[in-house]
């Protein structure tokens, strides 16, 4: 049983940065990411993690993170609906109180850009071009099969370039005005399982 442990907390050492940073792009909160990072590794070792073969450890606990965090932004996205009849009125030019500020203008808009994105194109462009997993591997951690996960980081990109030209060339109105139908078709699904 001393031997499951070390194997564990080995195993947690070695993955816990690499999914919080993962998280973090889902959820677009430190705080949040590792709360449910924290919880997806307690689901993780309860889930008779020893059973599974080496290859299958890191994306079946990237799944549970996965489908965790669509949990948690659904339960906000309703809770987000609600709100404004509970509440008065708020100033809504005010910042987020727990974004953090990033001083590079680049991986600023980037990060904007990423944000935008519907969870379904976010977590499999995340996992294949930050965290350099293989299709393969984003296919076994979110359920999809490789052609879906092929498509998804290749809208992903797509979208990407859509929401960064405007920024990138000065501002072009237009650009922007052509974008938004497109965005908006994407973002209606935004808090969508990643499902397949």
């Amino acid at each position: 049983m001393e031997r499951d442990e070390a194997a564990f907390t080995a195993f947690v050492e070695e993955r816990k940065d690499s999914l919080v940073n993962y998280l973090i792009h889902i959820t677009r909160s430190r705080d949040r990411a590792e709360e449910i990072a924290q919880d997806a590794f307690v689901r993780f070792y309860r889930s008779g993690w020893l059973t599974r073969a080496d290859e299958q450890l890191a994306p079946y606990l990237f799944r549970i993170g996965t489908n965790l965090a669509i949990s948690q932004l659904r339960r906000e996205k309703r809770w987000n609906r609600l709100l404004p009849f509970l509440t008065a009125r708020e100033d809504r030019s005010a910042p987020p109180a727990d974004r953090e500020m990033i001083s590079d203008e680049i991986q600023q808009q980037v990060s904007l850009a990423l944000d935008q994105l519907p969870v379904k194109f976010r977590a499999p462009l995340v996992l294949y071009e930050i965290e350099e997993w293989s299709y393969e591997q984003i296919a076994r951690a979110l359920g999809c099969r490789l052609g879906t996960i092929k498509s998804r980081i290749s809208r992903g990109r797509a979208l990407m370039r859509g929401l960064l030209e405007p920024w990138w060339i000065g501002g072009n109105d237009d650009g922007q005005r052509s974008w938004r139908g497109a965005a908006a078709v994407a973002a209606s699904d935004d808090v969508a399982a990643v499902r397949c």
